[in-house]
This record gives C-alpha cells, structure tokens and sequence, in this order.
C-alpha cells in the first residue's frame, strides 16, 4: 500500500513539474538583439608625427561626444505587446535591438612605414579598438539589465498606460546607460595620449 501511494505521489508530482516546464519553455521571453558594423577612417601620415597630426586635425564627427579618433555610434529599436491575462496587463514579446557602427582609424599607406612606426601603429589602434568595443559592452551590459526588467512590467486591466511605462522605463534606463559609458570614455579617453604612437609624435617623431 505504501509502495503504490509513493507512486501515485511520483506520478502527481511528475505530472506537476512537466506542467511548469511546459509553461517555462512556453513563456516568450524578452530579448536583447545587436549587430555591429565596422567602419574605416582613412589617415594620411607615414612618421607618428604625421598620423597624429593628422588624426588630431581630420576627426571622426562622434554625433553625441563631438571630435573623436574612433567612435562608436548606435541606434536602437523597441518592440513589444501588451495583453490581460487574469486580470492583469502583461508585457510579452518584448525585443530591443541595437544597431553598433564602430568607427576606426586605418591607415592609408600602411606598406610605407617603418617596422618601428608599424608597431605603433598596432598598439595605437588596439588600444582605440578595445575602448570602443569596451563602450559596447557596457551598452550591451545594461541592456542585459533592462530588457527582462521591462517584460516584467505589469499594469491593470485593459492595459491602459502600460506602453507608455515601458517605454519611459527603457528610455530611463538607457539614460543610464548612456552615462555610465560616458564616464567610462572620461576616465579612459586620456591613456590614448599614453601610447607609444602619441608620445613618439610629440617627442618629434623620429621613428620611421
């Protein structure tokens, strides 16, 4: 008798964890979805003296942060619906799209320079590299915070005014996230000026 209800019990609770993991892979989940383009932006200069004049007088036009050496641009887009289940407005199907375009230096003539110049170069532009897809981490970090934080916004029957509160909770967010890469980008924006690239051009440049 006790072996028969034990599985009973089995089977009940069987039955019940396969109901919640169908309901768990059933639940659309919110979604967080990049891309990210590379752009060139063509330098003169064969001596660090001459790229770096020339990176400092040609800058990339960063539309947010003004005169930059490399940048990264975005666009993004929000996509949702809202429904009553069980009294409830419910946020389902939410996507946020991030469109990247990084943007870095490339040299023009990169066969005319030195072996010397050419390491400089190569650390140069790992270093502009890294910062801008550091700025994308940060972006894609917050977003990882944001999205599923939206879906699960809640309002009351008939949803009225639910799609305005996501949306002004995403803008709010991404606000936040505009900053907090920002303030990553003023505290790592100096170091460029520490590679070797930079203090050759300012010292004279003398490698070739």
């Amino acid at each position: 008798m006790g072996v028969r209800l034990m599985l009973r019990l089995g089977s009940s609770l069987l039955a019940a964890w396969v109901v919640v993991l169908a309901a768990v892979i059933a639940a659309p989940a919110a979604s967080l979805k990049h891309t990210t383009v590379y752009r060139d932006h063509r330098i003169l200069g064969t001596t660090p003296r001459d790229i770096w004049s020339y990176i400092i007088e040609h800058p990339i036009n960063d539309p947010d942060d003004g005169p930059a050496i490399a940048n990264i641009t975005h666009d993004h887009q929000l996509t949702f619906k809202t429904g009553t289940v069980d009294g409830v407005c419910k946020v389902s199907d939410l996507t946020f799209t991030w469109k990247f375009v990084i943007t870095l230096p490339k040299l023009a003539e990169p066969a005319k320079i030195s072996p010397a110049t050419a390491s400089m170069w190569k650390d140069f532009l790992a270093k502009v590299r890294w910062h801008e897809e550091t700025r994308r981490k940060i972006f894609l970090e917050c977003g990882n915070d944001f999205v599923p934080a939206a879906e699960k916004i809640t309002g009351p029957a008939g949803c009225g005014g639910v799609e305005r509160k996501v949306r002004n909770f995403v803008d709010a967010q991404y606000t936040l996230c505009m900053k907090k890469q920002r303030d990553f980008g003023n505290v790592d924006s100096p170091r460029v000026l520490e590679t070797r690239l930079v203090k050759s051009a300012e010292s004279g440049g003398a490698a070739r």
